[in-house]
């Protein structure tokens, strides 16, 4: 029995290893953006780093959270988890949660972070504290640039499929072009 144990590993270690290979790594990735606000269309670069994305399976958890607790509740569970930063024209934010997931081209990537709430949204009990998220998903081709969107207040939540969505706060999200590779 010892033998067919020790005979196993490996082949369990193989294909742990090979599961890896298959889950994108994350990397630095630059991009246009392009955001409507009540001053109109603005344009600025974009960066992200990714530094520790999971895949589908490890964030299913978080789902459930979302379901049971709401915005608060996976907001509360994935603050400050450090998974990366995005610079976005002159700022930077971290990221907080990160699913990475291989698709018939190439990556796509799921960022979602704590924004920054207003004082005047705070104060005034605004609509818009119930979207305290800045959710971005972009795809990665293996080659060329791709593309990706851009929910700059964003509430989450669950379909009936199971499938986690993101909702804009008042408008259309934004848009991402020429996203790329650049480490």
């Amino acid at each position: 029995m010892r033998k067919i144990i020790q005979a196993l590993i490996p082949a369990l270690l193989a294909g742990v290893a090979a599961l890896a290979d298959d889950m994108p790594k994350g990397g630095e990735f630059s991009a246009a953006a392009s955001v409507n606000t009540k001053q109109g269309t603005r344009s600025m670069s974009f960066n992200v780093v990714v530094s520790n994305p999971m895949s589908r399976e490890e964030a299913q958890p978080l789902k459930k959270v979302l379901e049971e607790g709401g915005q608060q509740a996976l907001l509360n569970a994935i603050r400050g988890a450090q998974r990366g930063r995005i610079r976005l024209g002159g700022f930077e934010y971290p990221i907080d949660l990160v699913v990475a997931e291989k698709v018939q081209d190439g990556e796509r990537y799921s960022v979602v972070t704590a924004r920054s709430l207003k004082y005047e949204e705070i104060q005034e009990g605004r609509a818009s504290l119930n979207h305290p998220f800045t959710v971005i998903v972009f795809d990665v081709p293996e080659f060329g640039k791709g593309d990706g969107r851009i929910y700059t207040q964003a509430a989450l939540s669950v379909d009936g499929e199971g499938h986690v969505k993101a909702e804009q706060y008042e408008g259309q999200p934004g848009t991402l072009k020429d996203v790329r590779r650049l480490k």
